[in-house]
């Protein structure tokens, strides 16, 4: 959940400290979302997942879309962004780590 939740937020430029108010209120903001959503979760099923500590797919093997994380797990690292510069921070929210750049994702 919070892994594709993160990739997509930033895909859409969208800081995950936003009220889902505010998004819902400018359609410009939900398409992009809704674009970003449909394409990490295509993206993932392809990759067969993320396979992260212990989690193995169905038939034993393992998921590789977290060889693809733009943000997700990149602390510190330089935002992948052409042209953003920033660097990807981490928050807690409801217990659960949120990565995402606060360079891009007003």
């Amino acid at each position: 959940g919070n892994i594709y939740v993160c990739e997509a937020l930033w895909r859409a430029g969208i800081a995950p400290t936003r009220a889902a108010g505010e998004v819902a209120a400018d359609a410009v903001l939900c398409a992009a979302l809704a674009q970003a959503i449909r394409e990490v979760i295509a993206e993932a099923i392809e990759a067969g997942g993320s396979s992260l500590r212990d989690h193995i797919r169905t038939d034993g093997s393992l998921g590789y879309f977290q060889h693809s994380f733009s943000v997700y797990d990149r602390e510190g690292h330089p935002c992948p962004r052409a042209g953003c510069g920033g660097t990807v921070a981490r928050i807690v929210q409801s217990g659960r780590s949120t990565f995402y750049c606060p360079s891009c994702q007003p």
